[in-house]
């Protein structure tokens, strides 16, 4: 692909709106699938709308049902762009942790990542990735839909995916390491504009290397919208451990209390 095809390729990518998994502190990863809450359409819809005067070429996103409505409510905007979905955009699978209150192990896991540096290190249980492995299958398929871009001459791609994968990919992207996804946490339907500088052998280890323009942007999200959650604030509000999420045998996402719930 020619360099200056590729030059010319600008990525939004976008975290997903707010859902309930999201709401009760609870890790949201791969098999978790819970569409977006009503804060959270709220969240998309401004999204859609800050797109509404932006060139837009293509929309893709993870095969999530909260990334799709996220991206559906920018193609509102946008009725003849194409729009897509692939699974290696899906979110890190993060194990016996998914669906789990974040205090109990993914804090931890956290710190390891992005403090201690262990992209390595798996979520624990079976079928979890680590940083790596998430980059080893979420890369090339960002590699795939920069090159079939500006194969097309499409400028300007939204891509709406996950907190954890985002992160993971900027930092391959912006500096070539994993080491540094610490620094890009993002929070929900936040906007990232990243510039294009090479595809392939050019790009180092990951096959895309970029530019940011901005990083994490909620500018335009009215302070009503955001989100009130986060996992540091989950510390001091314990009673949120008292509920999980799980997937019953018929595939439903169902909410567990722990204890009796609060009066």
């Amino acid at each position: 692909m020619p360099d200056a095809a590729v030059e010319q390729v600008t990525l939004y990518l976008i975290r997903h709106g707010e859902t309930e998994v999201n709401r009760r502190n609870c890790v949201q990863g791969k098999r978790i699938d819970p569409p977006l809450n009503e804060r959270g359409q709220q969240q998309a819809e401004c999204v859609g709308r800050h797109f509404q005067d932006i060139k837009v070429d293509w929309i893709v996103t993870s095969a999530a049902q909260r990334a799709i409505e996220t991206g559906t409510a920018v193609s509102t905007h946008h009725p003849g762009v194409p729009l897509a979905s692939f699974s290696a955009l899906n979110e890190l699978e993060f194990g016996d942790l998914e669906g789990r209150h974040v205090t109990t192990g993914y804090n931890d896991l956290v710190v390891k990542w992005d403090t201690d540096h262990c992209a390595d290190l798996a979520a624990p249980g079976a079928g979890s990735e680590s940083p790596t492995a998430c980059a080893q299958r979420a890369m090339p398929c960002i590699q795939d839909i920069v090159e079939a871009a500006a194969a097309k001459g499409w400028q300007h791609v939204c891509i709406v995916a996950h907190s954890r994968l985002i992160q993971i990919v900027l930092a391959a992207m912006l500096d070539g390491s994993l080491r540094t996804m610490g620094k890009y946490k993002q929070k929900k339907a936040a906007i990232n504009t990243i510039k294009v500088s090479a595809v392939g052998g050019a790009a180092g280890q990951w096959g895309v290397s970029a530019v940011a323009l901005k990083v994490n942007s909620v500018e335009h999200m009215p302070n009503d919208v955001l989100s009130r959650v986060s996992s540091a604030g989950a510390m001091a509000n314990r009673k949120d451990e008292l509920v999980c999420f799980e997937v019953d045998s018929s595939g439903v996402l169902v909410l567990r209390y722990l204890s009796a719930p609060p009066h």
